[in-house]
């Protein structure tokens, strides 16, 4: 796969499946085996299956949540991509009580790819700043 196919992949991942919430879309774009190295969790997101949990999640407790990507495409097979995150906090999330609050939250994502699909996420944001938003902290 080229660099700018890679790109189209990890676009359509945030658009279709992230920001509007088309869980079976992430079938075409996720390999079987995916994981995802989220800091802010104790464990690994592991199989598509999980990713769709922790987007349901999300969406569950950001309902108007939606990404803004800038994309930069890589060498060797990977994706780099920067976002800024903006959403209001109505749903439980990570044990906090809805707060109605309308929050915003920065990060960046490395996607490593395998036969046109991503196999691999590490995944880097301001967790600090989001909590603080939130009155966690």
């Amino acid at each position: 796969m080229t660099p700018e196919s890679n790109e189209a992949v990890v676009r359509r991942y945030v658009e279709d499946v992230w920001n509007r919430g088309d869980l079976v879309v992430a079938d075409a774009l996720l390999t079987f085996g995916h994981v995802r190295h989220d800091p802010l969790l104790d464990v690994d997101v592991v199989g598509v299956d999980e990713v769709r949990q922790q987007i349901s999640g999300l969406r569950a407790a950001f309902p108007d949540f939606h990404f803004e990507v800038a994309i930069y495409a890589g060498n060797g097979g990977f994706v780099t991509r920067r976002w800024r995150m903006t959403g209001t906090h109505e749903g439980q999330w990570l044990g906090i009580a809805p707060t109605g609050v309308k929050v915003t939250s920065t990060g960046m994502a490395l996607s490593r790819f395998e036969d046109g699909k991503i196999a691999e996420e590490w995944i880097q944001r301001d967790d600090l700043g989001l909590m603080r938003q939130l009155g966690a902290v």
